[in-house]
C-alpha cells in the first residue's frame, strides 16, 4: 500500500475545511471522527467542530466524548434529543455554523446510504469548500466483506449524499480478538476497494504493533480510539 502522507492521515487532512467520515454501520466511523478531530486540532491549532449527522441511530455515541473534546477546544454538535428515548433525533440549526469563515469541521455521518441522506441536505454548501470525504471500511463486516460489495455501498452513499468519496480508510478489525493476521489479511481487500472507487487508500489502522508500511497504530481507551501517528 502506498501511504498518502508519511506523517499520517491527520497531517494529509490538515488543509481541508470539511472532513466527512462515512461508511457502513459498525466500521468505526465515530471513533475515527473523534480521534481525527483531536489530532487535527493538535496539529493545526485551528478551531474545529465535530458534528454528528446521524439521525438514523438514536444512540449517539460521540456525545460520550463531549467532555474530552471540549477540554481540547473542539466544539461538538449533536442531534437534538440524542442519547434520549426519542425515536427520531433531529439536527439543530447550529449545524450551519460549521460553514462559517475560519471554522473547520469533521462530520460524522450515519451508516450506509440511509444515514448519508442527512448529509445531502448540506451538499451544496459543502461543495463550496475544500472537503475530504473518507469512506471507512472493515473487511470483517459481512455486508461489505468483498471489495465489490464495499464499492457498491459507496456508490449508494454518494448518490444519497450528492457528494463524491475522495479517499478510503481501512479500519478492518474484529475488536479485541484482532491479530496481525487479520490486519495484514485486510490490506489487499482495502487496496482493491480503493481501486474500484478510483480514490487513494490513506491509511490502515491497528491496535497492535505491526511493522508494515502504511499501518498506523491506534489505542483503545474504553469506547475511544486515539490516533498514534
Amino acid at each position: 500500500m502506498t501511504k498518502k502522507n508519511a506523517a499520517g492521515p491527520a497531517s494529509y487532512l490538515s488543509g481541508k475545511k470539511i472532513i466527512i467520515v462515512c461508511g457502513h454501520y459498525g466500521t468505526g466511523k465515530t471513533n475515527i471522527s473523534v480521534n481525527l478531530s483531536l489530532e487535527l486540532k493538535k496539529q493545526t491549532g485551528l478551531a474545529y467542530t465535530l458534528a454528528d449527522l446521524d439521525t438514523v441511530n438514536p444512540y449517539f455515541r460521540s456525545a460520550d466524548n463531549a467532555e474530552d473534546l471540549q477540554k481540547h477546544g473542539i466544539d461538538i454538535i449533536a442531534p437534538q434529543f440524542a442519547n434520549s428515548n426519542v425515536d427520531i433525533p433531529s439536527l439543530p440549526a447550529e449545524i450551519y455554523s460549521v460553514f462559517a469563515p475560519g471554522r473547520r469541521a469533521v462530520l460524522d455521518v450515519g451508516g450506509d446510504d440511509n444515514g448519508a441522506a442527512a448529509l445531502g441536505m448540506f451538499a451544496d454548501m459543502i461543495k463550496q469548500n475544500e472537503y475530504e470525504m473518507i469512506y471507512v471500511i472493515n473487511r470483517y463486516r459481512n455486508q461489505i466483506a468483498e471489495p465489490q460489495k464495499a464499492a457498491d455501498l459507496a456508490v449508494c452513499i454518494e448518490k444519497n449524499s450528492k457528494l463524491k468519496i475522495t479517499s478510503v480508510a481501512n479500519n478492518s478489525n474484529i475488536g479485541n480478538l484482532t491479530t496481525k493476521k487479520e490486519i495484514l489479511g485486510s490490506m489487499d481487500y482495502a487496496k482493491k476497494t480503493s481501486d474500484l472507487l478510483d480514490v487513494p487508500l490513506i491509511c490502515t489502522t491497528a491496535m497492535i504493533d505491526i511493522d508494515f508500511p502504511g499501518i498506523f497504530k491506534i489505542k483503545n481507551y474504553t469506547k475511544r480510539l486515539f490516533w498514534q501517528i
